[in-house]
Formats: C-alpha cells, structure tokens, sequence
C-alpha cells in the first residue's frame, strides 16, 4: 500500500490499495477515501495497522477515536494531518488498485512530530540548528 501527492491544481491523492483487503471493499463502496498521517505519538497504533486487517479490524480502527470527515471517511484523532478525498478515478494496479481522489477537506496540527518509517524501522527527524 501506498499513498502520493498527485496534483495541486486540482488537488489529487492517491492511493494504492491491495485488491484483497477490507479497506479496498471499503473505498469502492463508499466511493471516497481519507489519509490519516500519524503523530510520533501514534507508534503503537501503526505497529496496530500493519497487522493484517479483517473486517472486525477495519471497522474498530484498532479502537483509536475517529470522526467522520466530510465524505463519510474515518479521520484518526491526534493525527498529525488529514486528507479527505472524493474518488475520482481507479486504476489496476496488478494486485493494487490505484484510487484516485479530489481532496475536498485537509488540516493539521503544528504542535506534533511526524511518525517516520524509514529503513525498516521508525526514525525521527534531526533537530534544526
């Protein structure tokens, strides 16, 4: 799985999501998607998601709080930034489907650090000088 930037005028996300799993079920049938970019803070519930996800799964969110963003997608509390996109288009992608989407709502929070994955492991960012 995989998430990009894709345009800014007009602005698209996209994300590539394996074929099999209960959130691919899920964009097609609500015909929208959400990026939720986790806080540093938010180790725990990563290391949650990347378990493989059933439907019980999906639907509990690894018992983190949420909100509806404004297509009906779940947003995670204490997320670092959002991206609520209205599915534009979809592509095969082998054993992915490349979703496409408009973002129609963003935000974020300036009082947290990004939760890096890089190399295997999580890393943090290097303090400015």
């Amino acid at each position: 799985n995989a998430i990009a930037s894709i345009s800014v005028d007009p602005p698209l996300m996209m994300a590539s999501i394996g074929k099999r799993s209960e959130t691919h079920i899920a964009i097609i049938g609500s015909h929208a998607f959400a990026i939720s970019v986790l806080a540093e803070e938010q180790q725990a519930l990563a290391e949650c998601f990347a378990q493989p996800i059933t439907a019980d799964k999906l639907k509990r969110f690894c018992d983190a709080p949420w909100h509806e963003a404004e297509t009906g997608s779940p947003i995670l509390e204490g997320a670092l930034a959002y991206f609520d996109c209205r599915l534009t288009a979809r592509h095969d992608g082998g054993d992915h489907t490349i979703f496409m989407g408009e973002i129609v709502a963003a935000g974020y929070r300036d009082d947290a650090t990004p939760l890096l994955w890089y190399g295997s492991r999580y890393r943090r960012l290097a303090e400015e000088r």
